[in-house]
């Protein structure tokens, strides 16, 4: 009996979702604006979840605060280098040190595009041998200790410690993220009022229908069910062109992503939306489609009385 009874209650959701999708494609045109209301105003705050999961992946590869580039004297030997830079593994604080010499800083200057011919034009290699020293802790103020410490020696002529743009990252991510909570709560709140509106017409519009379902016995449930799977159906419909025109934005912004980061000797490129994110687009977006249908839909059910 217990099976019978839900192979009726799915045959019936079947034909009453089934329904409500014809019925969809049948008002095209009307249909249509909604769809595309509904898909701008989603389409905003998911190309800004792209662009911030971006910034944040970039943020990541970049987190280097414990690094610090130490810039030797050009006047010293290359002996006093050599024993400056095999000391340093002893220093406290410090967890490894990498030398690059003036030769080798010359060749990666090299790679990158459109200096290869103004270094061509110089007579000498006016780059100074450069130690790259890693500090053990990720602490900052820590890290300017020790970047204090390396500046106090005769050898070295300059520590860059590149924090500062690091924070300045930092708070563009969070503007970003910020910017992104703000309009997803209000597109998502157009969201609803859109949906919960045009079905509000809709349950006006077949006032006299749901008069005659009512007075042939017809439960709210049954009369409400239609209207729950066209907010659903309407808002799939705008998650799935948001969900496109996000992706014609992420191929149109890494082309200009890719231009950039060539200039800057990278191989950055702009990622799009994962399936995981996708899937969790159409379902949150599906779920308050079928609010909205739930509580507009409702209450003008209950002020629909039979003749």
């Amino acid at each position: 009996m217990r099976c019978l009874y839900m192979t009726n209650f799915i045959a019936l959701h079947k034909q009453q979702g089934g329904q409500a999708f014809r019925d969809l494609l049948n008002r095209p045109l009307g249909n249509m604006l909604t769809v595309l209301a509904l898909a701008f105003s989603l389409a905003l705050p998911t190309t800004l979840f792209m662009l911030v999961k971006n910034v944040m992946m970039m943020a990541e590869a970049w987190r280097v605060q414990n690094q610090l580039t130490v810039y030797m004297n050009q006047d010293a030997s290359d002996s006093a280098i050599d024993s400056f830079y095999n000391k340093l593994s002893q220093w406290e604080g410090i967890d490894s040190a990498a030398f690059i010499s003036p030769d080798e800083g010359l060749t990666q200057l090299k790679q990158i595009q459109g200096l290869d011919e103004a270094i061509s034009l110089l007579d000498s290699n006016p780059l100074p041998s450069v130690i790259v020293v890693t500090a053990t802790n990720d602490d900052v103020v820590l890290t300017r200790v020790l970047a204090a410490k390396l500046l106090a020696e005769s050898l070295v002529e300059e520590v860059r410690f590149d924090s500062d743009w690091l924070q300045r990252m930092v708070a563009i991510k969070s503007l970003v993220l910020t910017l992104t909570l703000v309009f997803a709560s209000l597109m998502l709140i157009g969201v609803f009022l859109i949906i919960g509106n045009t079905l509000r017409l809709q349950v006006l519009n077949q006032k006299a229908v749901i008069q005659v379902l009512k007075l042939v016995g017809a439960t709210d449930s049954y009369i409400i069910r239609p209207y729950l799977y066209t907010g659903v159906w309407l808002a799939l419909a705008g998650a799935l062109v948001a969900w496109v025109v996000t992706l014609i934005n992420g191929l149109l912004l890494n082309t200009v992503v890719t231009k950039l980061a060539t200039l800057y000797n990278s191989s950055f490129c702009l990622y799009g939306l994962r399936m995981d994110e996708s899937l969790i687009l159409l379902m949150v977006t599906g779920f308050i489609g079928l609010f909205a249908a739930r509580l507009a839909v409702s209450k003008y059910l209950r002020e629909i009385e039979p003749i």
